[in-house]
């Protein structure tokens, strides 16, 4: 009987191989403990995040951009090896071009480093195919060039230099003299125009944002920029989220903008509280996202604190239902069974306790107020191989003096839900009982339940043992005579 109980004990603490809610807070990090264990009485068990955690996509380093990165450096070498070789030059530009164009992140100063080489090539091979003059108008070079304050230049190196833009231009970055000459003095009338800014906005504490591959420091708002082509990227928990490619010309202000704004947070929380999920769009799509990530298919939530710092919940997709918890709660109960019954009543029995076995059943009900709990049950108990008289005493005639096997017991108590019976969760109830035992025995009994939930609708496997221990009452025959009773039974409960 222990082990049923240990097991049963077991399977509540054994925990979940994936939570099955997700509770989203409209918060910069997820509310503490007490709040958290306040929430789950109203979702069971669940994971929680923050705004932070839905509001970047992460989108890693993975292997297919170190792959980018080594099939641009297989470009450069090839490219260097074939320079010299008779018009070889905007073969190895358009090559370089086509390495470049599916790098769309550059995580530091190695990666910012190997694409300012290429884009260095690129430049210098595009020029030297090509007569100056005729640049900035033919329709090859369209790819290549860029307009910047009303003139058109190359734009490869306009690149390499909005990476770097204080960067000290060596001969050995060129493959000549004519293309650092060149790429050195659009560096100088760069430098005079004015700069263009990148405008962050604001982010939770630990995220960090990346221009170029140079981190900058935790609560950046604006970033200075050169004019040119830039990469951005978050840095979140040191994990890359919310990848960014743009061209930024001088003046301009461009904006970094997570998924959901301040202001579509603030909508949202408001929403939450009058009990409603009509969030803002990029919210909810936020919200859908980081629960297409968790795998499960989880039931989600959305919460917020309020001025009291109670959670506040609403259920926004996967099924999701706020179970309020109630103080009042009523089980009907239905249980089979058997066990054993013990009487020196039993005929033939002579006045000596006699063991036998007995199987039957039990319905009945448990009102359950908080952790307290009033239960009744109508229990019957067969007991085929033995029989026990009943009848008043001295009487004369056979029909007062009969034999049965059955015993009906009606009975009612009080017990204690450790805890209380809220889908989802086990449960186990312990009380004491009195009630009459047919024929005429009278007496108490004890009650030990373990509810195991069979999903989160309110319904419970149930494993009850019962114990009874009563009298038989003067006046009937057998009066005094002590009988005992012990039963295992299985069953459900289900919540009405």
């Amino acid at each position: 009987m222990f082990s049923v109980f240990a097991l049963a004990a077991a399977a509540h603490a054994a925990p979940a191989a994936a939570p099955p809610a997700l509770v989203v807070w409209m918060l910069p990090a997820a509310p503490d403990a007490a709040v958290v264990k306040l929430a789950e009485r109203e979702t069971g068990v669940a994971d929680h995040r923050a705004w932070s955690d839905f509001n970047f996509t992460p989108e890693p380093v993975t292997a297919a951009d170190e792959a980018r990165y080594g099939a641009l450096a297989t470009v450069f070498k090839d490219g260097s090896a074939r320079w010299e070789e008779f018009e070889a030059e905007a073969g190895v530009a358009r090559a370089l071009a086509a390495a470049v164009e599916p790098i769309d992140v550059v995580p530091g100063a190695g990666e910012r480093a190997a694409l300012q080489s290429a884009l260095f090539w690129e430049g210098a091979g595009i020029t030297r195919s090509y007569p100056e003059a005729l640049f900035p108008s033919l329709q090859d070079t369209a790819p290549f060039r860029v307009s910047i304050a009303g003139k058109s230049v190359v734009r490869p190196w306009v690149d390499a230099l909005a990476l770097e833009p204080k960067r000290v231009l060596a001969r050995g970055d060129f493959p000549d003299g004519q293309s650092f000459a060149k790429a050195s003095a659009l560096q100088a009338e760069l430098n005079l125009l004015p700069r263009a800014r990148l405008a962050v906005d604001a982010l939770p504490p630990g995220v960090q944002v990346v221009v170029d591959g140079v981190t900058a420091p935790e609560g950046t708002r604006e970033v200075e920029l050169a004019p040119g082509h830039h990469y951005a990227h978050l840095l979140v928990g040191g994990a890359v989220a919310e990848r960014m490619e743009f061209d930024a010309g001088p003046s301009d202000t461009v904006p970094l903008r997570a998924l959901v704004s301040p202001e579509e947070l603030t909508a949202a929380s408001t929403a939450v509280l009058a009990a409603s999920a009509e969030v803002p769009a990029d919210v909810a799509t936020g919200v859908r996202s980081l629960a297409g990530r968790a795998g499960n298919n989880p039931r989600v939530f959305l919460g917020v604190v309020d001025e009291k710092g109670k959670p506040r919940l609403v259920a926004f997709a996967g099924g999701a239902v706020v179970v309020k918890k109630r103080p009042v709660t009523f089980q009907f109960v239905g249980e089979l069974g058997g066990g054993v019954l013990q009487s020196s009543g039993f005929s033939g029995a002579r006045g000596q306790e006699q063991l036998t076995y007995q199987f039957g059943g039990s319905l009945g009900f448990e009102l359950g107020i908080y952790n307290a709990a009033i239960f009744g049950a109508a229990d019957l108990a067969l007991s085929p191989s033995s029989q026990m008289a009943y009848g008043v005493e001295g009487a004369e005639t056979p029909e007062d003096n009969q034999q049965t096997s059955a015993f009906f017991r009606p009975n009612g108590g009080v017990g204690l839900y450790l805890p209380r019976p809220e889908p989802g969760k086990v449960w186990f109830l312990v009380g004491g009982n009195y009630g009459w035992f047919a024929p005429a025995s009278v007496g108490p009994g004890v009650k030990l339940s373990v509810g195991i939930p069979l999903g989160d609708d309110g319904t419970w496997l149930r494993i009850t043992l019962d114990g009874y221990r009563g009298t038989q009452s003067e006046g009937f025959v057998g009066a005094g005579t002590p009988t005992s009773l012990a039963s295992l039974r299985i069953g459900f409960g289900s919540l009405l």
